[in-house]
């Protein structure tokens, strides 16, 4: 039983117990505000974050490798492997980028709507 829950947050890679929510460790990957991807697998946590693919020692957060995906860019990333279903990582990805898109546009709706009463 898996004791536990990794967290991908702000450039982050973040171990939670899962029993008590105390944080076990921390490790900062790269520099971004954006959303950390992350797969885990035979003990090692596998992240995606600000262009660069790592991976991770579950037991204390030590970066193993680093592949700097060269030439790929910094957009959103979608992990998976032989033993994960990548289509759930693909909604989860897709209902995030969704809220994204609709929160920009009740701004938009708010500072247009502000701008024609203010006639």
């Amino acid at each position: 039983m898996m004791e536990k829950l990794f967290l991908g947050i702000k450039g982050q890679l973040v171990c939670i117990d899962k029993a008590s929510g105390d944080k076990l460790w921390a490790t900062k990957l790269k520099s971004t505000s954006g959303v950390t991807n992350l797969l885990f697998e035979d003990d090692k946590v596998f992240a995606y974050s600000g262009g660069h693919l790592f991976c991770v020692a579950a037991k204390d957060g030590k970066v193993l490798w680093e592949n700097k995906l060269d030439g790929l860019g910094y957009g959103p990333c979608i992990i998976a492997s032989e033993n994960q279903n990548a289509s759930l990582i693909a909604d989860q990805l897709q209902a995030q980028q969704s809220s994204a898109a609709t929160a920009g546009v009740i701004a938009a709706t708010a500072g247009s709507a502000s701008a024609s009463g203010s006639d």
